[in-house]
């Protein structure tokens, strides 16, 4: 019985946990990650009639070996179903591009692995 007991508030806490984590993700994490590894961001906050949430933009330039651009975009969607059309309107255009829930990652390959 104290097996159950112990078994179900463990899984009651993942849930918490990860729900916790998820609704976490916002325009300043996104901002703050890309700004360390060297980009110029901008935000921008949807507002009650746009179909996002925000959108992070992120460019950054090198001039080592050749002139080499990194670029992304994160937009946070309001609806999964504008993700879900965003993700595969951007995979049909052949970019790199990720997707996880209402969250839609493009832009150049090492931008979409450095906003991941």
């Amino acid at each position: 019985m104290n097996k159950k007991i112990i078994s179900i508030i463990a899984i009651v806490a993942i849930i918490a946990i990860l729900g916790v984590v998820l609704i976490a993700c916002n325009a300043s994490d996104y901002s703050k990650k890309l700004e360390k590894k060297g980009y110029a961001v901008t935000v921008v906050n949807g507002d009650d009639d746009s179909s996002y949430d925000f959108i992070v933009n992120g460019t950054k330039a090198s001039l080592g070996n050749g002139v080499s651009v990194e670029t992304v975009t994160v937009t946070k969607y309001k609806k999964s179903e504008d993700a879900k059309k965003a993700y595969n309107d951007a995979k049909s255009n052949d970019i790199a591009v990720s997707r996880s829930g209402k969250i839609v990652i493009v832009g150049t390959e090492q931008g979409v692995k450095d906003a991941k």
